[in-house]
């Protein structure tokens, strides 16, 4: 094996910087920071987070944190707002509590002046109940240096169902890689946790690896379903514990999760309003589903939100049947999931929602029971995308447009309805003047191409051929470091796919088990050179998708374990071919299959990196007697397929954390025949990518 001298430089990877903006979240370890305060009826009582239970003294624009009644003398509702001199309660609540039981709910609330929060009993009853409040996390001001997360709304999600758990016993749940929370970068999840139990108890959910909080998020009961929701801190390997004093059977369900700067998903900031009831009683029949538009309503903007906090109040219109509620965005499928439940009483049962809105600003909520039931609607605040990329999707999409210019980089935008994200370039790569071409560069962004928003992604080969350079020999220190100038020039934090399909036969820089120690030295070789020159390049290890075609031991996975600290990204290529995306079984290939998404991307997560789906692209099949106009995988291709576009893009959409990027492979030749923009082979795969783009934006 070749060894060779470090020659300054060459750190692994790093994370991406982070930067203080208002409206990030900061997770916290449960902490009760107001303990049995009695407020008589129609009373306000009024505290300062501030400097307690973890959140700062300044800086901070709401807090998130369970708000709770108890003792309760009759009746009534807690109302959270902020306090400001000579203002009213808003008309709205966030509690129902009744005699002698204990009532608990999430609260999100905007501070008020000297960082106060009201808290307004409204029994008309003048019932008396003792508050408890447990903070969970805030949310930071204009101002603040503190580096928080963003949030990232999914579709609800259960991902733990009917799961028994002992009296005085933890639950242990881990929802990294599951139901479209990323497998590393997530602070908190927004999770709502439902139980039944033969006797009544407490649940507390929070941080795998801290002490027992004195703190508590439900208080259930029997002959029923209790849900709460909580947005509980990520703890020791990305776990959460559940706590219950007693017997109880759980089922969790996942509406979103908040990213620290290493996220690649976009995510939101919030802005917490006072609140405001809207929409009136609106009723729900038996098992049907109505959607209600919150854009525009109180205090939420008319366009440019991705989420909207908003306590739901939900009773049964009869008063006799229990039931369960599902809220999720309108232009999604109704999930199985529930985030609300209500008992056969007359009663009230409030649950905090953080949902997704749909392109036009809607939620749909679903009702279960058999009968009718009312809701009361009351908006807490809003989530805003910070940092969109320039397609508006939520995850970074481009193209590789063969030619490799700017026009056809331009053109694929123009078809597909939204700016590209990225742009894959391949060099002359002959000799290392053609490589080292920064002109070549140039010729290829896209117009308006940013650095600090849109990636450059550089596919060069570990040694240009000619038969000057070999895996022993791959270059000088100062060919690679010219190289790394002139990519750093174009975009300093650029992708370079370096020595990418290495385990294809084709290629002169393959990797093969003969000479796999001298390949493997030189990668190392070439990343610790190109970084020592621009320490801001992201290395991208880039097999193709499925077994290796150069070995027989697995030796592009062998070479990628062993260079994982090197390696920012780890990608396949994976068109429609080998075996096409028809029918169940051909999706099941591609999701499934022998190093396909699924398992490339757990490869990915359990090295530490993230995903990247490098080249993708229909392609053709169609016999031409011709060799030269002959489809590349004839036989073996699905042609003008939107199952393919359709499935592809769903998948990037629900893995959108993991995914570093997707780039299309836009080919109009015969080779592959790819392109959907310019001369493409049917008209149903281009027509399914609009469609999903247009789907996907934020």
């Amino acid at each position: 094996m070749l060894s060779f001298a470090v020659a300054g430089g060459g750190s692994p990877a790093e994370a991406a910087a982070a930067t203080p903006v208002a409206g990030q979240y900061v997770p916290l370890t449960p902490a009760r920071i107001v303990n049995l305060q009695p407020v008589a009826g129609a009373a306000t009582y009024s505290f300062s987070p501030l400097g307690k239970g973890g959140v700062p003294a300044s800086g901070v624009s709401a807090i998130a944190y369970q708000l709770h009644a108890l003792s309760a003398t009759g009746n009534g509702t807690v109302t959270a707002f902020p306090a400001v001199a000579g203002s009213s309660p808003p008309g709205t609540s966030n509690l129902n509590f009744v005699k002698d039981v204990w009532a608990d709910n999430a609260v999100v609330t905007k501070l008020g002046t000297g960082g106060q929060i009201s808290l307004y009993n409204g029994s008309t009853t003048a019932a008396e109940a003792d508050v408890n409040v447990d903070v969970v996390g805030y949310y930071t001001a204009a101002g603040s240096s503190t580096v928080g997360s963003t949030y990232v709304p999914l579709k609800p999600v259960r991902i733990v169902s009917e799961k028994p758990n002992a009296a005085a016993a933890y639950y242990d749940v881990t929802p990294l890689g599951q139901g479209g929370v990323p497998h590393s970068g997530v602070t908190a999840v927004v999770a709502h946790v439902t139980t039944t139990a033969s006797t009544a108890g407490t649940l507390l959910a929070f941080p795998l690896g801290a002490t027992h909080p004195t703190a508590s998020d439900n208080h259930y009961a029997t002959g029923g379903r209790f849900t709460a929701q909580t947005t509980v801190k990520l703890g020791t390997n990305g776990t959460f514990r559940i706590y219950t004093t007693t017997a109880v059977t759980l089922w969790v369900e996942i509406v979103g999760y908040f990213q620290d700067s290493t996220g690649s998903a976009t995510g939101s900031v919030f802005t917490a309003v006072t609140p405001a009831r809207v929409l009136g009683r609106p009723v729900i029949t038996a098992d049907t589903t109505s959607t209600f538009a919150l854009a525009g309503l109180g205090g939420v903007p008319a366009t440019g939100s991705s989420a909207v906090a908003f306590n739901l109040t939900a009773y049964s219109e009869s008063g006799t049947l229990a039931g369960g509620i599902s809220v999720y965005a309108a232009d999604e499928a109704q999930p199985v999931a529930r985030q609300l439940s209500y008992q056969a009483s007359t009663r009230r049962w409030p649950t905090q929602q953080v949902s997704h809105l749909s392109q036009d600003g809607k939620v749909a909520i679903h009702n279960t029971a058999a009968g009718s039931v009312v809701l009361l609607i009351d908006v807490l605040g809003y989530y805003t995308p910070t940092g969109l990329r320039a397609s508006g999707l939520p995850w970074s999409s481009g193209v590789n447009p063969q030619s490799q210019t700017t026009e056809r980089a331009d053109d694929f935008a123009d078809f597909r309805g939204a700016k590209v994200d990225n742009v894959t370039l391949f060099p002359r790569r002959d000799n290392w003047d053609t490589v080292d071409d920064a002109q070549w560069i140039e010729d290829g962004l896209p117009s308006g191409f940013t650095p600090a928003r849109d990636d450059l992604i550089m596919t060069i080969p570990l040694w240009p051929g000619g038969g000057v350079n070999n895996a022993k020999f791959t270059g000088t220190q100062t060919q690679w470091q010219d190289l790394a100038r002139t990519i750093a020039h174009a975009d300093p934090d650029a992708y370079v796919r370096l020595g990418w399909e290495m385990n294809l036969p084709n290629w002169y820089w393959k990797l093969t088990k003969d000479n796999q120690a001298d390949w493997q030295a030189s990668f190392i070789q070439a990343v610790q050179w190109m970084k020592a020159a621009a320490p801001g390049l992201r290395i991208v290890y880039n097999p193709n998708k499925g077994a290796d075609q150069t070995c027989d031991n697995e030796c592009s996975v062998q070479v990628f374990e062993a260079v994982r600290d090197y390696v920012d990204v780890y990608a396949i290529d994976s068109y429609d071919s080998w075996n096409p995306d028809t029918g169940t079984a051909g999706t099941d290939e591609h999701f499934n299959g022998y190093r396909r998404l699924n398992e490339s991307l757990a490869l990915a997560t359990a090295n530490g990196t993230k995903f990247a789906v490098a080249e993708w692209g229909v392609a053709c099949n169609i016999y031409n007697a011709d060799p030269n106009l002959n489809c590349q995988w004839y036989g073996h291709a699905g042609g003008d397929n939107p199952q393919y576009i359709h499935d592809y893009m769903g998948w990037f959409a629900d893995n959108a954390g993991d995914l570093a990027y997707e780039s299309y492979f836009d080919e109009p030749g015969a080779y592959i025949r790819s392109s959907l923009s310019d001369t493409p082979i049917g008209p149903l795969a281009p027509a399914a990518y609009k469609a999903e783009i247009a789907a996907n934006k934020m």
